[in-house]
């Protein structure tokens, strides 16, 4: 427990990793395994009275130090892997722009967003290069948007008025925009949605052991267990050296909650 807490004391004073957080504990064991699965992802951001319901291809991260993630693990689930920000930088990864839903940049991008439609609408017949560089452009723009605070709708359907978007720092992974992998919509013809998630379907976001920073689990009596997964993976992915430098890594979110 003394190791435990010192481990946590030196990581909460460091914000240099980017922590990616889920609600199941297999889903972790499948990162360790098979490392990141790009998947599209709900968003409903807001540009002045103007709502949108889209799916974004993604994978996020929070970057906050541990001493300031207790509410984020009510929120997205008690596992998670934190690895470095030079693995995040040297895999494209990017902070989201938040948005206050009435600022005069919100409203600088829905106007462009709408003149750019207008414009090729005016043209007629098929939308010229300039047109559509422009349109997958402001389209690529729009992934990485999210509203400053706004509701926080969980995946078991609760929700949450006036959440602060913007405390949790998100960085995503967002593929590089072309045609397969833009923005989904829920009115999205059902041919298009399997092409798209069958595009994604090989893509990972790789890591190395060398760029994990900590592995967090639920409660202590996981750490065993989590301990022998990366032994059973290490045939692929993890040298023994790797596993024992790991094992030193796993925090648990009971100690995140009490002695941070």
């Amino acid at each position: 427990a003394g190791d435990g807490r010192a481990r946590l004391n030196e990581m909460a004073l460091s914000s240099s990793c980017l922590i990616h957080f889920t609600a199941e504990k297999d889903a972790l064991k499948q990162i360790l395994v098979e490392n990141f699965r790009i998947k599209y992802c709900r968003e409903r951001p807001r540009l002045e009275s103007h709502s949108f319901d889209i799916r974004v291809p993604m994978v996020s991260f929070c970057h906050i130090p541990l001493s300031q993630i207790k509410n984020h693990l009510d929120s997205y689930g008690c596992y998670g892997i934190g690895l470095t920000k030079d693995w995040a930088k040297n895999n494209g990864l990017n902070p989201v722009m938040y948005l206050e839903q009435r600022c005069a940049l919100s409203k600088s991008l829905l106007l462009g967003m709408r003149s750019l439609v207008q414009h090729g609408l005016s043209q007629g017949g098929d939308p010229d290069d300039t047109f559509m560089t422009g349109i997958l452009a402001l389209q690529d723009i729009f992934r990485h948007v999210k509203n400053y605070e706004g509701a926080l709708i969980r995946s078991n359907g609760s929700s949450q008025q006036n959440y602060r978007f913007s405390d949790e720092r998100e960085w995503r992974f967002v593929p590089e925009y072309d045609e397969r992998f833009g923005i989904l919509r829920p009115s999205a013809a059902p041919d298009l949605v399997s092409a798209a998630n069958a595009w994604l379907e090989g893509m990972r976001l790789f890591f190395e052991p060398k760029d994990i920073k900590y592995i967090i689990v639920k409660d202590e009596s996981e750490i065993h267990e989590f301990i022998e997964h990366l032994r059973y993976a290490k045939g692929d992915k993890y040298t023994q050296r790797d596993v024992e430098r790991l094992t030193t890594r796993i925090v648990t979110a009971e100690q995140i909650r009490t002695d941070v």
